[in-house]
C-alpha cells in the first residue's frame, strides 16, 4: 500500500490534514518560511492556519522577545497610533499615591 500525501491548494493556500502535518511538519514549516500559508484541517474541516510572521517591522527589543518565545506578534497591525496619555504626573506624586494605597 502506498502512502498518499493529503494536501491540496485552495487559492494559493496549502491545505493539510493534521496527520500529514505531524508526519511532515518540517516540510510544511519550510513552505511557510517561503511565504506560503498552510490551512490545517481535522478530518477535512479547517481548524487553524499557519502563516508566515514578519518581525522586520518590530523594534529590536520586541524582535528578541519574539525570538525567545516570550512575546507573540499581533495578528493585525494597529491602524492608528494610540493618543498620548492625558496629563503629566511626576514621579514624586506617583510614589506618594502608591505609598498611600499600600498603607490602607
Amino acid at each position: 500500500m502506498t502512502n498518499m500525501v493529503m494536501f491540496a491548494t485552495i487559492d494559493d493556500m496549502r491545505t493539510v490534514n493534521i496527520g500529514e502535518l505531524k508526519a511532515r511538519l518540517s516540510a510544511h514549516i519550510e513552505m511557510v518560511k517561503n511565504g506560503e500559508e498552510v490551512l490545517v484541517c481535522d478530518r477535512n474541516r479547517p481548524v487553524a492556519r499557519i502563516v508566515p510572521c514578519s518581525v522586520e517591522d518590530e523594534p529590536e527589543r520586541e524582535r528578541r522577545l519574539i525570538a525567545r518565545g516570550i512575546m507573540t506578534p499581533p495578528l493585525k497591525k494597529r491602524r492608528t497610533r494610540l493618543p498620548p496619555p492625558a496629563g503629566n504626573v511626576s514621579d514624586e506624586v506617583m510614589a506618594r499615591i502608591w505609598r498611600e494605597e499600600r498603607d490602607r
